[in-house]
């Protein structure tokens, strides 16, 4: 089986504060987007499940084997193995590995009759890691807690975004470590709620906000130039996609969207351009 395992991104990021758990309080509306990796499934043979990934070495402990064995509680008998085509570059901020184990557990829920609900595999997957839930679901959400209060935001609404990462990466701990080290910031989600409800493209350039840019920008130069490189290239509104060091850029004419993502390529070690939404 073959199955697709979908990046997001964060329209909207912020942090309410450190729970007694040590998690962080979040407050986001996240999105998925087209891009994707791809996970080819198949049972085999044997005593243990095995991992492929050609294009990087995965650690031992990794999502997808987290995912297999947070399963075998559940019901699931055989053994896999799993050959993953990595498209969602590390440390961007796009949720690549949870997307991944997200993918898997709705996947192995299908393949072996497991029949596990929605709520039951996202409370299995925040076990994987807080991004999970929101991955199991598609379009947009407003997503809560520490990542295991997922709400669809029903909509059908789509539209373009170009993404680009530097040479520059930040992992999701160092970031949340150089956050709790400022004084925090209450921002608005809501507005941008409302904007996806309204399909409003302009409310949502003037809203979009992320908790972690500040200091992002202040610790990786590299993100300025890209960030200019990006304007300069004619799109409207840029800001990053999460707690990592991919940028994300929008523009609603196509064709500027095309002359930007031919300039920035050539400059760029990971440049893509597609669709938010469905």
């Amino acid at each position: 089986m073959k199955t697709k395992a979908f990046a997001k991104v964060n329209l909207a990021l912020n942090i309410l504060g450190t729970r007694p758990d040590g998690k962080h309080d979040m407050d986001m509306v996240n999105a998925r987007l087209t891009l994707h990796d791809t996970l080819d499934i198949e049972p085999i043979d044997a005593a243990q499940d095995e991992i492929l990934c050609p294009a990087m070495k995965l650690p031992v402990i990794n999502t997808l084997s987290q995912a297999l064995d947070a399963l075998r509680p559940y019901g699931l008998k055989n053994h896999y193995r799993i050959v993953l085509d990595k498209q969602i570059p590390e440390q961007a901020g796009l949720g690549g590995g949870s997307a991944d184990a997200a993918a898997l557990l709705q996947a192995l829920n299908e393949m072996e009759n497991l029949n596990l609900s929605l709520d039951e595999l996202e409370k299995i997957g925040f076990t994987i890691g807080a991004d999970v839930p929101c991955c199991l679901h598609e379009g947009f959400t407003r997503t809560q807690g520490a990542g295991e209060r997922v709400q669809d935001l029903p909509s059908d609404w789509s539209f373009g975004i170009l993404l680009v990462q530097g040479s520059s990466k930040v992992s999701t701990a160092s970031a949340f470590a150089e956050y709790d080290r400022r004084e925090p910031r209450q921002l608005d989600i809501d507005i941008v709620q409302d904007a996806v409800r309204k399909k409003d493209i302009g409310l949502l350039y003037q809203t979009m906000i992320n908790a972690f840019e500040l200091q992002a920008f202040e610790t990786l130069e590299e993100l300025e130039q890209v960030k200019e490189d990006m304007q300069d290239a004619g799109l409207v509104r840029v800001m990053m996609t999460g707690s990592g060091s991919c940028l994300m850029g929008f523009c609603v004419d196509d064709d500027v969207m095309d002359e930007a993502y031919d300039y920035l390529k050539e400059r760029y070690p990971f440049v893509w351009k597609g669709r938010v939404g469905k």
